[in-house]
């Protein structure tokens, strides 16, 4: 039928009911995503110069966080393993340091179209000389396992690096802690003490199972009565549950400047104690001038040099898993400091508090600190995560688009252990509210903005890692990257034989990470490639999405 003039009133009425109506916040969106290969890791291939004269010692490894300095771009991995059966990498250090690094040169690899499932580029690992070993990372403190790099990033002439030592600060007052931080006397800790280099230090509260009460000692080894952690119970993640004071615990992380004669080290540290960006990523600007100029005023490409407006930007979150169902969510937050000069650098921290007039406001304390607006959709809604899985962050600006891309999310194993009959793994970071965490389908997720304060769009799926209870469901069938005990076919991922893995686990997705300099505009959109790591096999996958603007 053809409808011929004007139409009625009531017509037109009618059919706004049920056609599609444009949305006036409606931006960037997922076209199709594809899984190139093995990046790093499991089944990745060898860089010649890692196949001799010494045949370099490299089964696994994951996160994978990348920029730009001189002509490469550079790799921060996390634990990374000699072997299958889990050697950490560097046993000439007792495997103190563990985090493992890598090159790709972009002479050889400037047009990321010859990418493909049988052109990858090969990462060329750090390995130590004369030796089968890989490099690792040092930061001037013990990075074993699971303590990893958080982000690096370049002035041109200098490296940086973001470390997550995962230790909290011990405490016997507020005074002792941060910006907005109070001690927390009520909490100890399970593993080693907060000032002991190696291993975990987990905090707990006092009278749980096993858990150490009081978290310091005088000089004469002494327990020093009422103390306690450093937390922050402004953050979107706090609750006054036992769960949620121990989400609220702050973290030192650590910024360190790299050495340019042994790129494994890091010198001139700062510390910084934080929870609201314990879950943090970063990326440099050319021109950012907050509080005094519009969104507009800004330039948002690369910085290529240092000493003017020259920032990085930083976006957080107070953890990797929230439990909506009990009120604790994972806000984001925003901040930046200046970019690092090079030695002697300052590493104060300004966090988002807000807009005025159009223009973001900031603080020097972190108890100021504003979550961010994550669904530009709608009005009047609380500024939260709608997800409980909120892994590892990757943002970048891309100029096509003219939007800020986000992509972060994926999965976890549940699945009960002996030690944590609850929800396995799960149960380490949210205890007895373990129950109440929406796993959801694992999937890797993707929000834009027009500023990097935001409002965030409403997540979309990247890519799904699927769902373990549906066989063949997302990635855990035969052609797929995560490995599923039912898929027995060929084509299936395999099996990480390790002790730490469980025969009746499966894969999942965490830190994805945009390698921003192969992006490229292409008719229809834009190709985004970026790595993600895969528990089961263990390792980095290179992958490419199209986005439609």
């Amino acid at each position: 039928m053809r409808l011929s003039g004007a139409l009625p009133p009531a017509l037109f009425a009618a059919l706004m009911l049920v056609l599609p109506v444009p949305d006036a916040n409606s931006g960037p969106t997922v076209k199709t995503t594809e899984v190139i290969g093995p990046f790093s890791g499991h089944d990745a291939p060898l860089h010649p110069a890692n196949r001799k004269p010494e045949p370099l010692l490299y089964y696994g490894t994951d996160l994978g966080f990348t920029y730009e300095h001189n002509g490469d771009i550079h790799i921060l991995f996390g634990d990374s393993w000699a072997t299958e059966a889990y050697a950490p990498i560097e046993a000439s250090t007792g495997s103190k340091f563990d985090d493992a690094f890598g090159t790709i040169s972009l002479a050889e690899w400037p047009d990321s179209s010859k990418i493909s499932s049988s052109n990858i580029p090969l990462i060329r690992i750090g390995q130590n000389p004369g030796t089968n070993e890989a490099s690792a990372m040092n930061p001037g403190h013990a990075m074993d396992l699971g303590k990893t790099p958080m982000h690096g990033f370049s002035n041109g002439t200098d490296q940086f690096a973001i470390f997550n030592s995962t230790k909290p600060r011990g405490c016997t007052g507020d005074d002792e802690c941060g910006h907005g931080q109070s001690c927390d006397i009520g909490l100890g800790y399970l593993g080693t003490r907060f000032d002991q280099e190696e291993n975990l230090t987990l905090p707990c509260v006092d009278g749980s199972p096993f858990c150490v009460a009081e978290t310091m000692v005088d000089d004469k080894g002494e327990a020093v009565a009422d103390s306690g952690f450093c937390t922050d119970e402004g953050s979107t993640v706090w609750g006054d549950t036992p769960a949620g004071r121990i989400a609220a615990a702050a973290l030192v992380q650590r910024i360190g400047i790299r050495s340019k004669e042994d790129p494994r080290l890091y010198g001139d540290v700062r510390l910084w104690l934080t929870n609201r960006f314990v879950n943090v990523t970063a990326r440099t600007v050319e021109r950012f001038m907050a509080g005094n100029e519009r969104a507009t005023d800004a330039d948002y490409r690369n910085a290529k040099g240092y000493g003017g407006a020259q920032r990085v930007l930083l976006w957080g979150r107070p953890g990797f898993i929230s439990v909506n169902a009990s009120g604790r969510t994972l806000g984001l937050y925003f901040g930046y400091v200046d970019l690092p000069e090079g030695r002697g650098f300052p590493w104060d921290v300004q966090y988002y508090t807000g807009t005025k007039d159009g223009i973001p406001q900031f603080s020097p304390h972190e108890g100021d600190a504003a979550p961010l607006d994550l669904d530009s959709t709608r009005e009047g809604i609380q500024p939260k995560e709608i997800h409980d899985l909120s892994q590892q962050m990757s943002v970048s600006f891309i100029e096509p688009l003219g939007k800020w891309v986000m992509f972060y999310s994926g999965g976890i194993i549940s699945l009960p252990r002996a030690n944590l009959p609850g929800c396995g793994v799960l149960e380490l970071f949210t205890r007895s509210e373990c129950k109440d965490v929406v796993v959801g389908n694992g999937a890797v997720r993707m929000r834009t903005a027009d500023n990097p304060w935001g409002p965030w769009s409403p997540p979309e799926d990247v890519i799904e890692g699927g769902d373990p209870t549906v066989a063949g469901s997302g990635q855990y069938g035969p052609g797929g990257v995560l490995r599923h005990p039912e898929c027995r076919e060929e084509g299936c991922a395999t099996h990480t034989q390790t002790e730490f893995y469980d025969a009746s686990e499966y894969g999942f997705f965490y830190s994805a990470n945009i390698i921003e300099q192969w992006t490229r505009e292409v008719d229809g959109g834009v190709d985004v490639y970026w790595n993600v790591s895969t528990w089961d096999p263990y390792r980095v996958v290179l992958l490419r999405t199209r986005i439609e603007p």
